[in-house]
């Protein structure tokens, strides 16, 4: 061995490798908080062995559309470093050889960014598995300790929203201390003090003095919230939005204190009659007191801050209603361990499993997602967007949480639960678009909360031009009263966020599904509407209308050469077309000559969609005798009519889409295949024309067949020809133009709704729609076309509210201060418009929910 030196060779490799191992274990032992050690996946602890060496797994991959997507992912994952990949279409599968540092969660997730979802083999799981040969020497981690740790973690990040979001919210008025008791103890206490001060026949000796007492109690215990909010805005240098009312208030009772203690207006029979404006205040009337006003502007405030609400009790109650307690408890049907009979248990939702069967007692809410197996019932599912009245259900029909059995007790065996139900999904859903509008809650509450500085400045200038002028200070402080309390920032903060918020749960309630503030804007000046055909005009399942085939040609034939190539496709066009050909085959149709079973080899699909591979078929030799042989084969959806026969043409014209299968580079055949059109979308399509929104469709047939099938909905435009892959261009096409565009389709042409201004995703898969994508502005829920005018009507209204509700609020606002300004308004005047000019623009608000003429009457059940 010395004379080949392959003994040498071995030991200097086994001293380089003892250097390596000693550095790994010197950076092993290195301090690690257990924290790190916790959160440290196996894939991370296998990237920290020894070897640092190259390894090969596979992933398994879904949703790879066609050939070009899985080139697409093959390019994603050889962008990393010293990584090799090689993706295969059919059946999805990636190989991958990579360095041991990488983990694959990296590559999962880059995959995952381009729409491909991707999870590791169990060959490879096994194989990486048997290469953790040193354990963590440490103690297991306890359950009681992380779940502490969670829990903290859980409060760090909530303190964390609270601290960056709470800048808004303490500018208004603390909701909780608002109680009917301080209403309805100030109203009660004020009622001498208005009576007394505005009727001067009332006035006995010493009633100001009674006044004085009641209105302190009024002031400080009643009006508590609104000096309260106003001192902690300015601890934070900002401006209460009840701030100017505040300083009203305050200021109202200070100068009466004073003219009480100081003035003649503490002598015993003093009496003082209303003066409704400030240019009638004479010289001699500075001893004038304002009790009246203290009290009068405290009751205003508690009434308008107890009917005006931001409507977050009903954004919780519609999210409390899609929340499913983890802590509930459900009857479990379960075998028994002793008998193997079945028996009845008690557990939470939290421990329930896939696969186990569930009691749903009548008028209850389901907690899962699930199949039911047991039982006839009504189930309520309009909460989810699940049809507009109550559906029967039986054993096989789907259920989810949130739904409400209403009549019978159901068995139900589970197939989601926890987040991944629909209700969750839906609840996410609006958490999120809940989240964007309180942000533009929030800059609208900081952009009305400008206008109280303002306002101090202006009533400061208008009292000492007043009192220039007239030389009464009582006169002064009334105009400078009047415009402190007629301001209405609260009005101006609500303009937009509560009609924006409404809108979002009046959706909702139509299952609609909308994101915010910016889909809102786009959808009300939405003037066109692209259709996908597929998945959004039609619905139930694809058919085959018929199958016509070229002279001497077997029409069987055509149909099991078009399955065969057809039979690993989930598209439904090659199901429906997979299922006539089985038919056909137990039927025996078709004669000797037809195969019964058609062997095929090196089957794909090529870059335009069509289906290539080879196909064992009977053809005739030179000597005019039937053979078995392989020939290429093809099926694929014409763009146009030029490539076709008169007699192929006609028969891709009859009605439907038509298929065209050909074999040794020659047409054979057309199979026309087609579904049912939805019955509300002629109705959907005038609507939105009688709109002035432009309608169009977009598909993949040929012109005269879209052209024949769009002008039986009325649509007016029509894209024809245009393959998934080349949709999204044809999007930005009309988007170039000028147009603001309103993409509808299925999770399928993902890329098209990314380019619309407001892409709507159809909720076509009987509520197993994964609802947490990025692709969608709008998910319609209900699967029904009407969704789309629906849709653009609920966000005309919210926007022409929002904009009308601005208006009316800068136009008020501006009014009651040059009112005040020239004397022409009573301080209590003026609080009672601002109280009304809040009321009003909550009013007109929740307008945009009642207006709505297909609410869901939604059920509330109980756990």
């Amino acid at each position: 061995m010395s004379d080949t030196g392959e003994f040498d060779f071995s030991l200097d490799n086994r001293v380089e490798q003892a250097i390596v191992d000693a550095k790994v274990a010197a950076r092993k032992a290195l301090p690690r908080s257990r924290q790190d050690i916790d959160e440290e996946s196996a894939h991370q602890r296998l990237a920290h062995r020894r070897g640092q060496s190259n390894t090969a797994f596979a992933l398994i991959l879904e949703n790879l559309e066609n050939a070009e997507s899985a080139e697409r992912a093959e390019h994603v994952l050889e962008s990393f470093p010293d990584v090799t990949a090689s993706v295969v279409y059919k059946p999805g599968r990636a190989w991958i050889t990579a360095p041991d540092t990488i983990d694959p969660n990296q590559f999962i997730e880059a995959l995952r960014e381009i729409g491909v979802e991707s999870y590791l083999t169990r060959s490879t799981l096994r194989r990486r598995a048997t290469r953790l040969d040193v354990s963590q020497h440490r103690r297991p981690a306890v359950p009681a300790a992380a779940q502490q740790n969670e829990e903290e973690r859980i409060r760090r990040r909530e303190a964390a929203l609270r601290r960056s979001g709470g800048g808004a919210e303490v500018l208004f008025t603390a909701r909780e201390l608002v109680t009917k008791q301080r209403f309805w103890g100030s109203l009660f206490l004020s009622i001498p003090v208005l009576v007394t001060s505005l009727n001067v026949n009332w006035q006995f000796p010493g009633w100001q003095w009674m006044c004085l007492v009641l209105t302190t109690i009024v002031v400080w215990w009643g009006g508590w919230p609104f000096h309260r909010a106003m001192a902690a805005s300015l601890r934070r240098r900002m401006s209460a939005l009840d701030g100017a009312s505040s300083i009203a208030i305050l200021l109202a009772w200070l100068w009466s204190l004073a003219q009480l203690i100081f003035g003649p207006a503490g002598q015993i029979g003093y009496t003082t009659a209303p003066t409704w404006f400030a240019f009638n205040y004479r010289e001699s009337a500075s001893a004038e007191v304002f009790f009246d006003v203290a009290c009068g502007l405290t009751v205003l405030l508690l009434t308008g801050r107890m009917f005006t609400r931001y409507n977050k009790v009903r954004t919780g109650q519609i999210l409390r209603n899609l929340r499913i307690p983890a802590e509930r408890n459900v009857t479990v049907v379960r075998k028994s361990a002793k008998s193997a009979e079945p028996k009845r248990v008690e557990v939470t939702v939290a421990e329930l499993n896939i696969g186990d069967d569930i009691v749903v007692p009548p008028h209850s809410v389901i907690p899962v997602d699930g199949s039911v197996i047991g039982g006839a019932s009504t189930m309520d599912a309009q909460l989810l967007g699940i049809g507009v009245e109550p559906q029967k259900v039986k054993v096989n029909s789907k259920v989810w949480a949130g739904a409400i059995n209403l009549d019978s007790e159901l068995k139900v065996r589970v197939e989601r639960t926890g987040f991944k139900t629909r209700a969750s999904s839906i609840a996410r859903w609006l958490r999120q678009a809940v989240r964007e509008e309180t942000v533009m809650h929030q800059t609208a509450v900081h952009s009305a909360s400008e206008l109280v500085p303002w306002t101090l400045s202006l009533a400061g200038v208008a009292f000492c031009g007043w009192w220039l002028a007239t030389g009464t200070m009582s006169g002064a402080l009334a105009v400078a009263l009047a415009i402190l309390s007629g301001i209405a920032p609260v009005a101006l903060a609500m303009s937009t966020s509560t009609v924006q918020r409404i809108g979002i749960l009046a959706g909702a309630s139509n299952g609609i599904l909308i994101r915010g503030n910016e889909t809102f804007r786009k959808l009300a000046t939405a003037n066109v509407v692209i259709f996908n055909r597929v998945g959004t005009l039609t619905e139930g399942d694809t058919h085959v209308l018929g199958v016509a085939a070229e002279r001497n040609e077997n029409p069987d034939l055509v149909l099991r050469v078009a399955g065969a190539l057809m039979m690993e496709s989930n598209h439904p066009a090659s199901a429906a077309i997979v299922r006539a050909c089985r038919a056909s085959r137990d039927a025996g149709s078709g004669g000797g000559e037809v195969p019964h079973w058609i062997e095929t080899v090196h089957v794909a699909i090529a870059e335009d969609g069509a289906f290539v591979g080879q196909v064992e078929i009977p053809v005739k030799d030179s000597d005019d005798k039937l053979e078995m042989r392989f020939v290429e084969g093809r099926v694929w959806r014409p763009r146009d009519l030029t490539a076709l026969s008169e007699k192929m043409a006609v028969a891709a014209l009859s009605g439907g889409t038509p298929m065209v299968v050909s074999w040794r580079g020659k047409v054979r055949g057309v199979i026309t295949i087609g579904e049912d059109i939805k019955p509300d979308a002629v109705e959907s399509i005038d609507q939105l024309e009688d709109m002035g929104v432009d309608t169009m469709m977009i598909t993949r047939d040929p012109y005269p067949v879209a052209r024949r099938f769009a002008d039986r909905l009325n649509i007016s435009r029509v894209f024809a020809g245009i393959i998934a892959s080349r949709k999204a261009i044809a999007v930005r096409s009309v988007h170039s133009d000028g147009e603001t565009v309103v993409m509808v389709g299925d999770k399928d042409i993902r890329d098209s709704l990314r380019a619309a201004d407001v892409g709507v995703l159809m909720d076509n898969t009987e509520g197993n729609q994964n609802l947490d994508v990025d692709y969608a502005d709008v998910v319609a829920l209900r699967n029904n076309v009407l969704s789309i005018p629906e849709a653009i009507e609920i966000a005309r209204a919210v926007v022409r509210m929002m904009d009308s509700n601005i208006y009316f609020a800068w136009f008020y606002n501006v009014a009651v201060i040059l009112l005040g300004m020239t004397g022409m308004i009573h301080p209590l005047l003026a609080s009672l418009l601002m109280i009304f000019s809040s009321l009003w623009i909550d009013w007109r608000s929740r307008r945009v929910s009642s207006r709505r003429k297909h609410l869901f009457r939604v059920k509330l059940g109980r756990w």
